[in-house]
């Protein structure tokens, strides 16, 4: 009974309210820019500092390039030496070799140029903050996770390895220590978190266990290996090797 009361109190209320009606419409557009909108200079006096602070660090020199890069398919100098950064610096966070280092070619933006390179020159490449991963794979595993990269990928970014291909199926493998790829045996593989969680179509990659978060951001570890370069006064230029071959 008390619910039926209250239940007519508000129909009875909100028949009383008033009904509106659009009956015309005015508009201007107001463009959005810096006349528009002047500096706030005590917003401006706020940030300084912290713009100083980021001047200074995306400014750094890490390397001086001898010729400027760019990711090509099917492969590059910039490809290979992307793909041998990431195998050198995950080794070295991992604690002991990676077997095999791969970059999503979607995930590389930019290339590099000529002359000093700078933080921010990564940042352009390498702009998303995907963390290294370490997987523990099977040498059936890694094959289904080359041919599938060789297929659904415009180039097939790894290091640590020579591939052959052959109609978008990796034929052959063959490692730097020249060992060649084996079924049974386990192998160590250095990625994005973005890939090993299933990105790019690799969703077979979800059920692999044995894996390792090694809590190092895959642009810190190209960052780090082009201020190792630098350190020796010379001009670095890296070159394509071949690894990746069609037929």
């Amino acid at each position: 009974m008390r619910k039926t009361l209250l239940y007519l109190v508000l129909a009875g209320l909100s028949a009383c309210q008033s009904s509106y009606h659009l009956t015309s419409r005015t508009a201007n557009r107001i463009v959005v820019d810096s006349v528009a909108a002047p500096a706030d200079s005590s917003v401006t006096r706020f940030l300084q500092p912290y713009k100083q602070g980021l001047d200074k660090s995306m400014n750094e020199v890490l390397v001086r390039l001898s010729q400027p890069l760019e990711k090509r398919s099917p492969e590059s100098a910039l490809d290979d030496m992307l793909a041998d950064a990431l195998l050198k610096q995950a080794s070295q966070r991992y604690g002991k070799a990676i077997d095999v280092s791969h970059l999503n070619y979607g995930g590389i933006r930019n290339g590099l140029p000529a002359g000093n390179i700078t933080v921010g020159n990564v940042f352009e490449v390498m702009p998303f903050d995907n963390q290294l991963v370490v997987l523990t794979l099977t040498g059936k595993q890694l094959q289904q996770f080359l041919d599938h990269f060789a297929t659904n990928d415009e180039a097939l970014v790894v290091g640590g390895i020579r591939a052959v291909i052959n109609n978008k199926a990796v034929r052959s493998v063959t490692f730097t220590n020249g060992r060649t790829l084996q079924p049974d045996q386990t192998y160590t593989v250095a990625m994005s978190d973005y890939i090993a969680n299933g990105g790019s179509g690799a969703g077979f990659l979800k059920a692999i266990t044995q894996r390792d978060n090694v809590n190092y951001l895959i642009r810190d570890a190209l960052i780090e290996y082009l201020r190792q370069q630098g350190k020796s006064g010379q001009p670095f230029n890296p070159q394509a090797d071949g690894r990746i071959t069609l037929e």
